[in-house]
């Protein structure tokens, strides 16, 4: 089944979504934007950890269009008008079929060893003519382009490789964000387009921030010292520092 790795985290995922939002936010509304999204669209946001991009929809489709945002911990999501929260585990339990306009899911496939099914399962939730959208992380290109010292170097590398481990351990397929779209075509939809993006994170970046507060949740897994952790994540809030970004990968298509 696999594990998500930051799944009982409580309060401290605040930090984690705050910088997923300001790194990732602007760019996912774009693409959505470009399908046409409008009033009376009826929309799926799967995995809503803090709510941006469903109460971002949730404006575009007003006031006729609906949004449901499903994720399993709905502490952070927020009913609205035209707004559904929903408790809900996308792997085991079922979705509406033939319900939606646009369904969009961001993380979320990427960590989940059933991927290629909850795939088909968002697939199916589609109406006819309606858009899947993914944006998934290819975590392998990360490196260290400038740290004040050598040792620091190694370290944010050390922490990268630990956090990969990790992951991998949990069941995340750690580049699938480089093969969405083929994925999507071998699920069946039509008009599959994506882009892939790297960017260099500074400390004190939405990157950097993500970086810190995602080794802060599996604190007690990492192989450092209090010294060397503590390190880190002055490293992370350096300017001195500049790491090469994971791999934003985007990609949609229209049953």
């Amino acid at each position: 089944m696999g594990t998500y790795l930051f799944g009982d985290a409580g309060e401290s995922l605040d930090p984690k979504f705050d910088a997923l939002s300001s790194l990732l936010d602007a760019g996912t509304f774009a693409r959505v934007e470009q399908l046409g999204v409008a009033d009376g669209w009826r929309c799926l946001e799967v995995g809503g950890g803090g709510g941006s991009v469903a109460n971002w929809l949730a404006d575009v489709v007003a006031p006729s269009g609906h949004v449901t945002v499903t994720d399993i911990d709905v502490a952070r999501l927020e009913e609205r008008d035209n707004v559904t929260v929903l408790e809900h585990d996308v792997v085991s339990n079922i979705l509406p079929g033939n319900a939606f306009d646009l369904v969009h899911a961001r993380l979320v496939l990427f960590h989940l060893p059933a991927r290629e099914a909850v795939l088909r399962k968002l697939r199916d939730s589609l109406r006819p003519g309606g858009w899947l959208v993914l944006d998934e992380f290819d975590c392998l290109p990360l490196d260290v382009l400038a740290a004040p010292g050598p040792d620091d170097v190694k370290l944010i590398m050390r922490v990268k490789n630990a956090l990969l481990t990790l992951l991998d351990q949990a069941g995340a397929e750690l580049a699938w964000g480089a093969r969405i779209e083929r994925a999507l075509l071998d699920a069946g939809l039509h008009d599959v387009s994506g882009s892939r993006e790297v960017r260099e994170w500074e400390g004190g970046s939405a990157g950097c921030r993500l970086l810190a507060a995602t080794a802060r949740l599996v604190r007690a897994k990492l192989p450092l010292t209090d010294a060397e952790f503590d390190r880190y994540l002055e490293l992370m809030a350096d300017p001195e520092t500049v790491v090469s970004s994971y791999a934003m990968c985007s990609a949609q298509g229209r049953r």
